[in-house]
């Protein structure tokens, strides 16, 4: 029995510790868009979970089955225990960090992809680094609320082709950035360009010059 309370006391904690963690992370997904990088991320956050239940678990079982030996022993000396409590509540504290940051990300992403979030949060989000980035940019660069410095500012992120192709059709984008995007001479240009002329001011830009536009639709067909 004395070892049996400790491991259902430590099982119920990792449970609660890496199965909560999951299972909030996982739900930061939600408002997102399919994307294969979702997958990618739902991995890393299992294998955290995982490593946060078993850290749990061991300094759980541990300490509470060394205070318990050691109380049954009729010594008072329980240092080694507690300091492994000590550790389960170093674990907790970081599982709860990140899920205070995982919590703000879930906001940026409503807030960035809600119609009447206002210039001000736009801006704000425009500089959110953590968590799914790229998606927060590209729901910042499509908004119609975004003021063209923030526009500006989203514009040549490194490996954001995606934010590149919303910016592309969003009517608030400065005129030297859309004229840049339809210039675009590498793999992705094509599909940007099939962007820009879904974008309202196309043609006032434009007019009928189709040089560089090519002849793809949106799905680079």
């Amino acid at each position: 029995m004395s070892r049996l309370v400790p491991a259902l006391v430590a099982a119920i904690v990792a449970l609660l510790v890496g199965g909560g963690r999951y299972w909030y992370e996982t739900r930061v997904l939600m408002p997102l868009a399919p994307d294969p990088q979702n997958a990618i991320w739902q991995l890393l956050s299992l294998v955290t979970s995982v490593v946060a239940a078993l850290l749990s678990f061991t300094l759980c079982w541990a300490g509470v089955h060394r205070i318990a030996a050691t109380a049954a022993a009729g010594r008072s000396a329980h240092g080694t225990g507690l300091a492994l409590l000590a550790g389960l509540v170093v674990v907790v504290a970081w599982t709860a960090h990140d899920l205070r940051q995982m919590s703000v990300v879930r906001r940026a992403l409503i807030d960035a992809a809600d119609p009447a979030t206002p210039a001000e949060r736009l801006r704000e989000l425009a500089i959110h680094r953590s968590g799914p980035g790229y998606e927060i940019d590209n729901r910042v660069a499509r908004h119609p609320n975004t003021p063209p410095d923030v526009l500006r500012m989203l514009h040549g992120r490194p490996d954001q082709v995606g934010t590149e192709m919303c910016l592309a059709a969003n009517p608030n984008t400065p005129d030297d950035i859309l004229r840049e995007l339809r210039d675009r001479n590498d793999d992705w240009g094509d599909h940007i360009r099939a962007h820009l002329r879904t974008n309202p001011r196309y043609a006032e830009l434009f007019g009928s010059d189709a040089t560089g536009l090519g002849d793809h639709g949106p799905d680079g067909t």
